[in-house]
C-alpha cells in the first residue's frame, strides 16, 4: 500500500502501512538517510500496519546500516503486538519504547 517515510531531527518518522509492497523502497530510503554514528529513532507512532516484510526491512536495516542500533518509537497497539509476535525486541540492537498508558491508539 502506501507508506510515507520522513526525516526529523531525531531520526526518521513512518506513517501508512510498512508491507511486501513498500519495505523494500524504506529500506533503500532509509538506509541512505540514516545516521550510522548514533542509535537510529524511527517513529513509528503513525504506522497503521506492518506485516512481515516490514520487520524484515526493518531487521535488515539494523544490520546493515545502524551499528549502534535502532529505536522504535511509540507503535499503536497492532503494530506492537505485530513486533512482539515476531520477537523483534529480543534482536540485538533493537529497542522498542512503548506509549504511555494514555488511551490513544
Amino acid at each position: 500500500m502506501t507508506i510515507q517515510v520522513r526525516i526529523g531531527e531525531g531520526g526518521l518518522a513512518i506513517s501508512g502501512e510498512l508491507d511486501m509492497a513498500a519495505a523494500d523502497d524504506f529500506r533503500e530510503f532509509a538506509a541512505a538517510a540514516v545516521d550510522t554514528t548514533q542509535e537510529v529513532v524511527i517513529d513509528i507512532a503513525d504506522l497503521a500496519f506492518i506485516d512481515t516484510a516490514g520487520v524484515r526491512a526493518i531487521l535488515r536495516l539494523a544490520e546493515t546500516s545502524c551499528p549502534h542500533g535502532i529505536l522504535l518509537r511509540w507503535p499503536r497497539s497492532n503494530v506492537l503486538r505485530a513486533l512482539e509476535i515476531l520477537g523483534v525486541e529480543h534482536v540485538r540492537g533493537i529497542r522498542v519504547e512503548r506509549r504511555e498508558a494514555s488511551g490513544s491508539d
